[in-house]
């Protein structure tokens, strides 16, 4: 299993909880994580895009961000081995800008650089800028990823491109130089056409969801990405939440969810209700109180905990539980990388390749 970073370029990282540690997203902290990650033996670490947020007055969760693409550069400097990956908003940034962009990066970084392809599903997010592609986006949205990849990819290959569709019109575009080592692409999602933008153009497939969510979107992905005679990688985003004991776990996630920002929450579920069919905005309509239940289904894996405070799925249990988790996605699910999130980096980072990494590599031995 290989692990990566998801850097909190946001406020307060990925619980929406006034209990859980509070912060401002800046270069320094994400600095010191990506240094940190590549110390302890991280694969790579990667950026979030976000626009805006879920604070009725501008100043709540996700408000303050930083550019996931710009704190990209300075973190390629300030790394040596660690793979660096960040996003962009589709939206936000013309293919062509972002061509140019990933092979600056990949010089700067001999090779580390690897770009996520956000289609994007939050309208209030783009449509303040007045860059919302429209009302029927939300349907084609993997067409206009699926375009946008094959733009770079062809920038990348020959540096000059004309090209005319609905959605972009490039005559005799140039970018030059281009890649010399190869830029990583990730796109995230699962739908049905997700998964057929990923298994055709990307590199890697971002995804969440529980143990089955995650292992069907791999064997969806293998399925057409073999028609097409490709092989992409999966990787799967979890938040950590776990102690020595699965009690002091879940002690620590009920304590976020007895603080959750109600507010931030229901921001969160109403802008999710605009996009039907995305698994990301499904999970944010669940009910989102400070009711949580974290169940223990399986004898031996870690409560997949999603809701209430929880922007993404965590996992929570004892280390045990967490490694046993980990090490049965890789064994039965095929799934070979994981995005993790902390709800404090700044000791997460190093305390999951200490206490729960070990555990993993030791049950793959046996």
């Amino acid at each position: 299993m290989k692990y990566g970073v998801f850097l909190p370029t946001v406020n307060n990282g990925y619980i929406l909880s006034k209990a859980s540690p509070q912060y401002m997203p800046s270069y320094e902290l994400n600095r010191t994580i990506a240094t940190e990650a590549e110390r302890t033996g991280y694969e790579f670490v990667l950026s979030m895009s976000k626009f805006r947020g879920y604070g009725s007055e501008g100043t709540g969760f996700w408000d303050y961000a930083q550019d996931p693409l710009a704190v990209i550069g300075p973190l390629i400097g300030a790394t040596s081995t660690i793979k660096v990956w960040g996003s962009v908003g589709a939206p936000s940034v013309h293919p062509a800008m972002t061509a140019r962009i990933a092979a600056t990066y990949d010089d700067a970084s001999n090779g580390r650089f690897g770009i996520n392809i956000v289609a994007g599903w939050n309208r209030s997010e783009y449509a303040q800028m007045g860059l919302w592609p429209g009302d029927d986006y939300p349907s084609k949205r993997y067409g206009y990823v699926d375009e946008y990849v094959h733009i770079l990819r062809s920038l990348w290959e020959t540096g000059r491109l004309t090209y005319h569709s609905e959605h972009f019109a490039l005559d005799d575009c140039l970018v030059q130089p281009t890649p010399r080592h190869g830029v990583t692409v990730i796109i995230p999602g699962q739908s049905p056409r997700s998964i057929e933008a990923a298994a055709n153009r990307a590199d890697v497939n971002f995804v969440l969801g529980d143990f089955d969510q995650v292992a069907k979107a791999r064997t969806d992905l293998v399925t057409v990405a073999s028609r097409a005679g490709r092989t992409v990688g999966t990787a799967a985003l979890y938040g950590i939440i776990t102690a020595p004991t699965d009690a002091e776990a879940v002690a620590m996630v009920q304590s976020f969810a007895n603080d959750t920002d109600v507010e931030a929450a229901e921001g969160l579920r109403s802008a999710a209700a605009g996009d039907p069919t995305g698994m990301s905005a499904k999970i944010q309509t669940q009910e989102r109180n400070q009711t949580l239940d974290v169940a223990f289904d399986h004898p031996t894996r870690a409560a997949v905990v999603t809701g209430s405070c929880l922007f993404h799925p965590h996992l929570v249990g004892s280390y045990d539980r967490v490694a046993a988790y980990l090490h049965d996605l890789e064994r039965e699910a095929d799934v070979d990388r994981s995005v993790l999130s902390f709800p404090d980096y700044t000791t997460g980072v190093a305390d999951f390749m200490e206490t729960v990494a070990p555990r993993v590599r030791a049950l793959a031995a046996v």
